[in-house]
């Protein structure tokens, strides 16, 4: 992996850096930021033809800005020239559409085109505790796409789903409904879908309900494409697990995510499964080992493939910590995980995907893994 820094070895935020990875052609096309010396900027990389090594695509290094007469303060740094997305959503036509705030088309000649503005609020620095919205996941279902997220008006969470007819050319929002007692206080997570079937989970758990002991997780389920939506609540969760990922496989519903050991104990995945998107299991993932799930995948066997990262602190409070990678395979069911280890690196794993050949690709900021 090109490394996402202007200095190619320098620091990179948790949560920047290598965001996506997107099956194109042979290979996949990454989407994340990167760190230019001033701030965070849209990068995109591409593969080489083994699918090998993953190259940013413009490179801003590049693209450099002569800014030795503007004020530090006011120095923006190199562009980063690439597709910004929080979520994307394939087509069968090989385009994809591309959501973050606003939703862009990219035709299979690579050519971009801008469709809907999502209008969402936005903060002007990261430090602001102003309104602020974010996308945080999309799919489709048939012809419909679908886009999900949350926002903070007032101080006040709430989720938000887009629904568009066409692409994303349009879009209108729906209105997720909450838990009994009308509480809402996430926003929406990880989607997944199975022809007109669609759950979406809560970003994270919450203790919002006084009766409860632990966290509350909401979670939504349609039964037509996501016109109409009903939500359940999974108790029990340690309050602030975040869930990562959703998915569909051995004729079940996947929910899975990170428990925060912190700060005395290592991470470790959660996993939720439901027959119907409606009643769900939290299932016990003692026999899976430390690491939280940060990623996951379906291969082309069906399989589940989880990826996870473990944080390893340094030596002393000024030292860096390391992350060990982590990979589960299951078959379908809540308990049948094998674990193997990626090894332990500066940079974690981040992102996982299934191309069409099969072959499973997993990258973080520096390094690149492929299953056959």
């Amino acid at each position: 992996m090109q490394f996402p820094a202007a200095d190619n070895a320098g620091y990179v935020p948790p949560g920047e850096g290598l965001r996506l990875l997107v099956p194109q052609d042979n290979c996949v096309l990454g989407v994340g930021t990167y760190q230019n010396g001033y701030e965070s900027v849209p990068v995109n990389w591409s593969g080489n033809a083994d699918c090998t090594r993953l190259t940013l695509h413009p490179d801003p290094a590049d693209s450099p800005r002569n800014e030795a007469d503007v004020p530090s303060s006011m120095r923006h740094g190199a562009p980063g020239g690439g597709v910004p997305a929080q979520a994307v959503v394939d087509w069968d036509d090989g385009s994809q559409t591309f959501v973050s705030g606003i939703v862009q088309l990219r035709e299979r000649d690579g050519r971009i085109r801008k469709l809907a503005d999502l209008k969402l609020p936005w903060a002007v620095k990261q430090t602001d505790t102003s309104d602020r919205g974010q996308v945080n996941s999309a799919v489709r279902s048939g012809s419909r796409l679908l886009i999900g997220g949350g926002e903070t008006v007032s101080s006040v969470t709430t989720p938000f789903l887009y629904v568009s007819e066409d692409r994303g050319a349009s879009v209108h929002r729906v209105t997720l409904p909450g838990a009994p007692g009308g509480w809402s206080q996430t926003t929406a997570g990880p989607m997944a879908a199975d022809g007109a079937q669609v759950i979406v989970v809560g970003s994270y758990s919450s203790n919002a309900f006084t009766s409860a002991p632990t966290g509350t997780l909401l979670v939504w389920h349609s039964a037509d494409g996501g016109l109409h939506w009903t939500a359940t609540t999974v108790n029990g969760l340690p309050t602030g697990t975040v869930m990562t990922g959703a998915f569909r496989a051995g004729g079940r519903w996947f929910a899975v995510g990170d428990i925060s050991g912190a700060p005395t104990k290592p991470d470790v995945p959660v996993l939720l499964t439901s027959q119907d998107g409606v009643a769900w299991t939290k299932a016990d993932t003692a026999a899976m080992g430390a690491g939280g799930v940060v990623a996951a995948t379906v291969d082309a066997q069906g399989h589940p493939v989880l990826v996870g990262s473990l944080r390893v602190p340094g030596k002393n409070p000024q030292a860096m910590p390391t992350y060990c990678g982590v990979v589960w395979t299951g078959d379908g069911t809540p308990t049948g995980w094998q674990r193997g280890e990626l090894g332990c690196h500066a940079q974690p794993p981040a992102a996982v995907t299934t191309l069409a050949n099969g072959t499973v690709v997993i990258a973080g900021n520096k390094d690149l893994w492929l299953r056959h």
